[in-house]
């Protein structure tokens, strides 16, 4: 009996050993994977147009993946919990849902509304100019990400005094130039590209926001040839804090474009201001046309050449021209351009002003030949607000700034006239105060045709003649 036991226990442990039974060898062991189950709904949101939206979902189980969709259609690469909209429109209301999904099967969540509100702009319009472009420059400032506005607002308790009238001297003529601030290709939102142009709309008049247009506009046009240009690349910066009762500097800016208002209190003065365009004929872009700063150019040689009481008339009459004919100089560009670049200082531009063969005295002129250099003046002053622009132009043709204002012009030799067709033409209006000069010349991207510069500055005022050295 125990021999056969034994043989009997041997045999049973030889079968579970072939049967995979027992305590030594493989063994396997199933998995089961549980359903999709959601713990927490996505919620319904109401945001304004520009800002961001987010959905959520939180869902139990293993290897689960995400699906969104917005009415009914599958969001392409919308496939985490969360789904995120950085820059809501209109477009993006609707409702919005999730699949959850997995081996085991999925699940849907319930439907959540997006409400998009159509942002309200600041009412910027109610106070006087300072108080208005104070209100414009905050209703952008709140658009505004944190790394965004540490880029455009240069402080006084971050930045010295010195440091601060180097960041105003900042802008040139040229592209491609470093410049303070932020720029409007930079900006990701349309909240914030509105806030941008509703900031030069509030600080400039019609006049000059058509100016502010056209130029970028011009340059979107030169981007469809050379895709360096573009108005993405034009600047917005507040040098020293905003304020209604502070000093401080606006500069709005890029290439053929500087538009430096400094404000002080209830004064107001926007200078140095350059301005540019290429073309100077007219053109059409994103579906508009323009035709930039050709009053000006107009009324520059209006005073010279062409009009009834021009210095050179077309109909019969003395001839003034010669005597305003800068002999012996030429200018391939404007005099005076942003020679003070990235210095603080404006002893630069101080050496470079003439103090001989300027031309012929305003005073000299008949009064209807005064008025056409008045016509000349009104067009770079009527780029601001109006008070602004009154006392400027008051104080610069009044009869004591006429004995010491000057007219010139220049040009190739064998020129009769400033003729804006020819490349290195040049026109001028050199006061106690005022300075405007353009220069007509050669096109850079668009050969063969000339392309204005201009500068207007002010002797006294440019930069409210608060940098160090003045």
């Amino acid at each position: 009996m125990s021999v056969s036991r034994t043989i009997l226990l041997s045999c049973l442990a030889v079968l579970l050993n072939a049967c995979g039974g027992g305590s030594s060898g493989d063994s396997s062991t199933t998995t089961t994977v549980t359903a999709p189950s959601i713990t927490t709904q996505p919620a319904a949101a109401t945001v304004t147009a520009g800002a961001s939206a987010s959905f959520s979902v939180t869902a139990s189980g293993s290897s689960l993946t995400y699906q969104w969709y917005k009415d009914s259609a599958a969001i392409s690469g919308a496939t985490s919990a969360t789904y995120t909209i950085s820059s809501t429109s209109s477009t993006d209301a609707g409702t919005y849902y999730v699949v959850v999904s997995n081996s085991a099967g999925s699940v849907t969540s319930s439907s959540a509304t997006l409400t998009v509100n159509t942002a309200t702009a600041a009412d910027c319009s109610t106070g006087t100019y300072t108080e208005n472009v104070v209100c414009s420059v905050d209703a952008f400032k709140a658009t505004l990400t944190a790394s965004q506005l540490s880029g455009v607002q240069y402080s006084e308790s971050t930045y010295t005094t010195a440091q601060l009238n180097v960041y105003k001297t900042l802008w040139s003529n040229l592209p491609g130039v470093t410049r303070a601030g932020i720029t409007l290709g930079s900006l990701t939102t349309s909240a914030q590209t509105a806030a941008f142009y509703a900031v030069a709309n509030t600080a400039l008049s019609d006049a000059g926001y058509a100016d502010f247009n056209g130029v970028l506009a011009a340059d979107d046009y030169l981007g469809t040839m050379q895709s360096s240009y573009g108005s993405s690349n034009y600047h917005i910066a507040f040098i020293g804090t905003p304020s209604t009762t502070g000093l401080w500097t606006l500069q709005l800016g890029g290439h053929h474009m500087a538009f430096n208002i400094t404000f002080n209190n209830s004064l107001v003065y926007p200078t140095p201001h350059h301005i540019g365009v290429e073309p100077k004929a007219s053109f059409t872009v994103n579906g508009a046309s323009y035709q930039v700063l050709a009053d000006k150019a107009a009324a520059l040689v209006a005073i010279f050449y062409g009009q009834t009481d021009s210095l050179s008339p077309t109909t019969a009459g003395t001839t003034a021209l010669t005597s305003t004919y800068l002999s012996g100089q030429t200018f391939s560009d404007i005099l005076i351009d942003p020679v003070e670049y990235n210095t603080g200082s404006y002893s630069a531009v101080t050496a470079v002003y003439p103090t001989t063969n300027r031309g012929v005295l305003v005073s000299s002129l008949t009064a209807a030949q005064q008025a056409l250099v008045t016509a000349a003046i009104t067009q770079f002053t009527n780029d601001y607000d109006s008070t602004t622009a009154a006392q400027m132009l008051a104080d610069y043709t009044s009869s004591t700034a006429y004995a010491n204002t000057y007219v010139a012009w220049g040009a190739p030799s064998g020129s009769a006239y400033p003729n804006i067709e020819v490349d290195k033409t040049y026109m001028r209006i050199d006061g106690p105060r005022v300075w405007i000069e353009m220069s007509s010349q050669a096109g850079v991207v668009i050969q063969g045709i000339t392309h204005y510069h201009m500068m207007f500055r002010d002797k006294t005022y440019d930069y409210y003649n608060e940098l160090s050295t003045q």
